[in-house]
């Protein structure tokens, strides 16, 4: 076993710690953080046998960055970076990589018919980013293959942004301009 890439999802249970349920609490730490707890554990004896790998753990721009109401999902994108970090510190010595991934809004295909509905939603949330588009499946792809690749041989332990630039902005400044763009497209309709 040369390369794991761990991308468990909870879902996007909204809620803070009084409306939060424990029942959906606890579900999101089995499928986050201890779902990729159980693929070192079963992955890593492969990857010393075999002389080293490389594993990946997807967080998002929501395990470096946090908003209200998000209060799970923010937990264990969190978790998955400090996992991520414990892991190479760990399992460098056995030559054996761990980075994570923090993706911004990625255009998957259960997304896609939302944004193709509400093409002005779209163009709202672009403008969010600095590269004025959002992200796709292959943008994800490239980072963990790079993650993967030789030329990343010395990268390890690392929370890598894949977001276009949305977390490296001053959250007054993107407010301003977003504000700016409300009032210059009222028209448009917000999914969120």
């Amino acid at each position: 076993m040369d390369i794991v890439v761990n991308n468990a999802y909870s879902g996007s249970m909204r809620g803070d710690a009084v409306e939060l349920s424990e029942e959906n609490w606890d579900r999101a730490m089995d499928v986050g953080p201890k779902a990729m707890f159980r693929a070192a554990k079963y992955a890593v004896p492969h990857m010393r046998q075999g002389g080293g790998g490389k594993m990946v753990n997807i967080s998002s721009v929501h395990g470096l960055l946090v908003a209200p109401g998000w209060l799970v999902y923010e937990t264990v994108k969190t978790a998955v970076i400090g996992l991520t970090r414990q892991l190479a510190a760990e399992y460098g010595p056995d030559g054996i990589r761990v980075n994570a991934v923090c993706p911004g809004h990625i255009v998957t295909e259960r997304v896609q018919p939302q944004w193709q509905a509400h093409a002005d939603g779209l163009r709202f949330f672009e403008d969010q980013y600095p590269v004025r588009r959002l992200g796709k499946p292959l943008d994800i792809g490239n980072a963990i293959a790079f993650l993967c690749s030789d030329e990343a041989s010395f990268i390890t332990g690392q929370a890598l942004a894949v977001d276009g630039g949305l977390t490296l902005q001053l959250q007054e400044n993107i407010g301003v301009r977003l504000g700016r763009y409300v009032q210059q497209h009222p028209d448009t309709w917000f999914p969120y």
